[in-house]
């Protein structure tokens, strides 16, 4: 992430949660205001330092040990309050240290792999859960002072209820059938229902299909046997709005009994930002740094995904790998910044020549690139070819040093096949690489198109190829 993505630091700073990006170096490379908040350092004294001077917790092996993996595409690493709740030393304005859930994701940036740290504060959470705890004790374990405890217990409920209507978090409490019986003013403020609304109604009323008609089933089930997914879990799960509209959640569920009496207690967080963040960042992951278009692992995505779809309906895929020709000689003459901005507008020509849903135009890797077509037989392909071929001669970009023509031109590889169990992606790939080949070995400049088990052929153009 750049020093000077503006847009994104502050997308960053509106989070309410500290977030702490990683350089696979172990240098700091983004800290967010509420870190910065917490630990009364700023980005300028942080950013761009080891990670061991800043937080030394974090460089300890038994932290590296889970982290490095995720910087190569590992799963993301959740360090829970329970085991590790003061991650990044820090405390609130009353001295109380900060507990910590922090979340390590993995971030493709400019190519280069990152990791993202999420830290979320649920210090009043995990107190008002061990204030809950104690009172429940107390009050059941001090018969012979009864009215003592009653006391305290009555003050601390008053107490405790001053939290619940307060905190950020929703709580929800249901019985044994599903009936809600508390629903705090967060919760009223993420679902849009009033207390009035849903207190007396099934917890259901909370989901969306499929999930509503499965929960009463799901809460018999664990009532009877004991076994359960969620209680005693956070986990990630949808939430449905009183209009309907559904947003992903953090939810976990304790189990609390009161003599016979088995009631359950859900806090719950909106995290519809978290995930919005999450996805910005996604797709910032595949687009290229330099041109802006989809990257290499977009298109290893893409090509996958389009292969099983093309396996399942029977339909063709065909693909476009091309070459911008002689272009190291085009950095010696022009140098890099000439030759960074050729590879700009070469990019945004091939990308503007395929205009349907699902078709892919990405960078490959230096100046090759490579154009993903669905549902498109290799006739029609080479034709598409032909035309990006034309499109990039008409932008007419000098290149004295080509050998083959006075402005920049391009080889392009068509392969095409319909996708089979007896064959995988690669071999598509293989076929376009083939041909491409076959394109700078008979001269450059041109289209050459293969199919599985036949010989490179060049394409002549048809005299409206261009059009």
């Amino acid at each position: 992430m750049s020093s000077g993505s503006d847009t994104h630091m502050e997308l960053l700073d509106a989070l309410p949660m500290g977030i702490l990006v990683l350089s696979e170096d172990l240098l700091v490379r983004q800290w967010n205001r509420i870190l910065a908040d917490w630990t009364g350092l700023t980005p300028e004294q942080v950013i761009g330092r080891p990670v061991a001077q800043v937080i030394p917790s974090l460089a300890e092996p038994r932290y590296l040990a889970r982290i490095n993996p995720v910087f190569s595409g590992g799963p993301p690493v959740l360090f829970s309050p329970q085991l590790h709740p003061h991650l990044i030393p820090c405390s609130r304005a009353d001295g109380v240290a900060r507990i910590q859930q922090t979340t390590v994701t993995p971030l493709l940036v400019h190519g280069m792999n990152h990791v993202l740290l999420a830290v979320q504060d649920v210090t009043d959470l995990v107190l008002t859960a061990r204030e809950s705890r104690q009172l429940h004790q107390q009050a059941l374990g001090d018969i012979q002072r009864r009215e003592q405890a009653e006391e305290a217990l009555q003050a601390g409920a008053q107490r405790l209820r001053a939290i619940v209507e307060n905190t950020v978090e929703a709580i929800i409490v249901i019985n044994q059938q599903g009936v809600i019986e508390e629903f705090n003013p967060a919760a009223e403020r993420i679902f849009g229902y009033g207390a009035e609304e849903v207190i007396g109604a099934n917890v259901s009323l909370l989901m969306p299909e499929p999930y509503r008609s499965e929960h009463d089933g799901y809460l018999q089930r664990y009532l009877a046997s004991g076994e359960s997914h969620i209680i005693g879990v956070g986990r990630e799960v949808t939430g449905r709005r009183n209009d309907g509209a559904t947003f992903p959640m953090h939810l976990a569920v304790g189990r609390m009994e009161l003599g016979d009496r088995v009631t359950f207690v859900g806090v719950l967080h909106d995290i519809t930002a978290q995930k919005q963040l999450e996805e910005h960042l996604r797709i910032l992951s595949l687009k290229d740094g330099l041109t802006g278009i989809y990257n290499r692992r977009a298109f290893d995505e893409g090509l996958e995904k389009e292969w099983r779809r093309g396996r399942r309906q029977n339909a063709p895929l065909s693909l476009i790998l091309l070459d911008i020709d002689f272009f190291k000689r085009y950095n010696d003459t022009y140098g890099h910044q000439a030759g960074d901005a050729c590879l700009k507008t070469v990019a945004r020509k091939v990308a503007a020549s395929v205009h349907r849903p699902g078709d892919l135009a990405a960078r490959y890797g230096g100046e090759e690139f490579v154009v993903l077509l669905p549902e498109t037989p290799l006739d029609e392909a080479r034709q598409i070819a032909e035309r990006i071929r034309q499109a990039v001669a008409q932008l007419a970009i000098p290149h004295s040093s080509s050998g083959v023509a006075p402005v920049i031109s391009i080889s392009l590889g068509v392969a095409g096949m319909v996708p089979d169990r007896q064959h995988n992606s690669e071999a598509l790939l293989q076929h376009a690489d083939r041909a491409l080949y076959g394109a700078k070995s008979n001269g450059r400049n041109r289209v050459c198109v293969t199919r599985p088990g036949a010989e490179v052929t060049p394409y002549q153009a048809e005299p409206d190829a261009s059009r």
